[in-house]
């Protein structure tokens, strides 16, 4: 008969090495639940602003019936291109703080094509008979009226990170504090 005492399992016999380590049949204890689905959420958000990003891009530059875009198109659609790297690099973060590792690679991975996309457009000239045809690139061309929905998301995505981030410290001072 053991004694209250005795630090053996009941079920295998064994001296578990650390009386407060989890036992076989209680769960690790960290009372997250799986990652995949944040992950594939995370991933599934990202690529729908590429797709945007790729698709408001293409349609603001395509030759609709014969028509050359004019510069301003091909700087606006380059920036809208490069101001999407922003959400998509903070979508990753968001991703990594919640424990996602290797499946946000199917993000970064097509985010990384957007920047030879979004320089070719900046170097596309336009059409020669239009205004503004060799303009430089401007500080404000970065927020036209494309980039917008890449802003707000970044806006939104700051905010839900610093709400990630707020709760993990809180969680990990409450661990601290009842050890």
């Amino acid at each position: 008969m053991p004694s209250s005492t005795d630090r053996t399992h009941h079920t295998t016999a064994t001296t578990p090495a650390d009386p407060g380590a989890p036992t076989p049949a209680a769960p690790s204890g960290t009372g997250q639940g799986p990652v995949w689905p944040l992950t594939a959420l995370v991933v599934l958000l990202g690529w729908c602003l590429l797709a945007w990003t790729v698709f408001a891009g293409a349609i603001n530059t395509a030759p609709f019936f014969g028509e050359t875009a004019s510069r301003d198109r091909y700087v606006e659609s380059g920036m809208v291109t490069l101001t999407a790297l922003v959400p998509v690099a903070l979508l990753l973060v968001l991703g990594r703080l919640a424990g996602s590792r290797w499946g946000l690679a199917l993000l970064a991975a097509p985010g990384l094509l957007l920047v030879p996309l979004g320089l070719s457009m900046l170097g596309e000239g336009g059409d020669p008979a239009k205004s503004g045809h060799g303009r430089g690139v401007r500080w404000e061309d970065a927020f036209q009226d494309l980039t917008r929905l890449n802003w707000v998301a970044t806006a939104v995505l700051l905010v839900v990170i610093a709400a990630v981030a707020w709760r993990r410290r809180r969680r990990q001072t409450a661990i601290r504090a009842n050890p």
